[in-house]
């Protein structure tokens, strides 16, 4: 079962994935002294799905829409929407201790998912007919 981060309450689509809560309550007003590296793997995961989408910083309604919103991504045992990094950077949010220690673990290297891997999380976990 793919592990959901960053599916919070504020944020459509949510994909039917477990919600993590309010974004407002995972804001902070500085990030990990890694969040780089961080962003960087959330940005090479491994894309799942992707839609040409387009919705508001539930934050800032006043910045620029934000693209890909629907779009999905994965290093196969996480899974995450395209604007978390948008997120993380911006509002240095909160993510939890067992990602980010999953994420340290492998040196801030996204690794590739195999084909069978993204079927199984397409069609097991999201519920996407591949028909």
């Amino acid at each position: 079962m793919i592990r959901p981060v960053g599916f919070f309450t504020e944020l459509s689509p949510g994909w039917g994935l477990a919600e993590t809560g309010s974004i407002k309550d995972a804001v902070r007003t500085s990030g990990e002294p890694d969040e780089e590296s961080i962003l960087e793997y959330l940005r090479k995961g491994t894309g799942v799905w992707s839609e040409m989408s387009a919705g508001p910083d539930v934050l800032d309604p006043e910045a620029p829409d934000l693209t890909g919103i629907g779009s999905l991504f994965t290093d196969g045992v996480w899974i995450w929407r395209e604007d978390l990094p948008h997120y993380v950077a911006k509002y240095h949010l909160s993510l939890p201790d067992e990602f980010v220690e999953h994420i340290r673990a492998l040196s801030y290297e996204a690794p590739p998912v195999p084909e069978t891997r993204l079927i199984e999380i397409a069609t097991q976990d999201l519920g996407i007919g591949m028909g």
